[in-house]
């Protein structure tokens, strides 16, 4: 999917990642002061996010969305059971290295090969997105201890900086790097009235696109996510209020006989030494994931089939269906 780069901008401003935090640890980076005009805040942060200095997104927010964020996360971690959390984590963390350490045997298995992908594509996808998850999973968001002492302006800061900085490298289906675009970043006030104001944003190499803002507790934000904000923080917080201790009870032992065969089949990728032995490991397990997905498609073929039988019986007595193909 082309990502459109002048909303990229603005959306970046309201993005709060779920990945990573350093130990709030002093980062000796000066607060900024967020311009007080739609076009300046824009602007201003689209620089800081080249400079990496992501904690300008935290910064951007208008006061009551950051405490709906930390409030929700202090939540979370407070009703989570720490022993689904901190083991799927782990298991993450496991299973992000011994993916690395035995990914050039996987390309050469035959069921790789059988996927027709892009072996080239495939190693620098997966060595960003390894990279990124040894970024998160090696923070304190790896407990959930760790995650009830967040400070997401500390996180944006330190661990998301670093994130960025990683996700700037990719580049996206012709090569283009959406963080590049930034740097050719134009920004213009179309109008702007009271507390709204229309922008247009114009990069180098995408159209010009006009982008609604509104100002909120002194905080320009795109007037869609304004709108949407209440009923997303609501919809988290109902979701938090079905996270009961008797929920978690219901779940939990089919959750860590799950973690327990995934703890399983990663151990046992971790001891192939050949791409027949991965074949014969996890061969048959992808098969069937695979066979699950062509029998849902199957499905639907084979509905569309038995509409015609059913239709047949009623144009054979009147000789219908032996005419149609000599007037076709």
């Amino acid at each position: 999917m082309k990502l459109s780069i002048p909303r990229l901008a603005v959306a970046l401003l309201f993005t709060t990642l779920v990945l990573g935090c350093t130990q709030n640890a002093d980062t000796g980076v000066a607060e900024p002061t967020i311009p007080d005009t739609p076009d300046g805040t824009v602007t201003f942060v689209a620089q800081n996010l080249l400079d990496h200095h992501l904690e300008v997104i935290w910064l951007a927010l208008p006061e009551s969305y950051r405490q709906d964020i930390t409030e929700i996360t202090a939540t979370f971690a407070e009703k989570m059971d720490p022993a689904i959390y901190d083991r799927t984590m782990a298991l993450s963390a496991r299973a992000v290295e011994v993916l690395k350490e035995k990914k050039s045997l996987i390309f050469e298995s035959a069921t790789f090969q059988s996927a027709q992908l892009d072996p080239t594509e495939i190693d620098q996808a997966l060595n960003s997105a390894f990279a990124m998850a040894e970024t998160a999973l090696a923070s304190q968001i790896s407990t959930v201890y760790g995650l009830s002492t967040i400070d997401w302006e500390q996180f944006l800061a330190t661990t998301g900086a670093v994130l960025l900085e990683q996700a700037s490298a990719l580049q996206i289906e012709d090569g283009e790097d959406p963080f590049g675009e930034l740097e050719t970043l134009e920004v213009e006030i179309v109008s702007v009235a009271d507390e709204t104001a229309t922008l247009r944003l114009t990069t180098a190499n995408q159209e010009p696109e006009e982008v609604e803002m509104v100002l909120v507790e002194g905080r320009w934000i795109p007037a869609d996510f304004a709108k949407e904000w209440p009923e997303m923080a609501a919809n988290a917080r109902q979701k938090l209020d079905e996270l009961t201790p008797e929920s978690l009870a219901g779940i939990k032992t089919q959750a860590m006989m799950g973690l327990g065969m995934a703890e399983g089949l990663i151990e046992q990728i971790a001891t192939i030494e050949s791409a027949e032995q991965f074949d014969a490991a996890v061969g048959p397990l992808l098969q069937g994931l695979m066979g699950s997905f062509q029998f849902g498609e199957s499905d639907d073929s084979e509905d569309d089939g038995k509409d015609e039988p059913e239709g047949q019986p009623e144009s054979e007595p009147d000789g219908e269906t032996d005419d149609e193909p000599e007037e076709v």
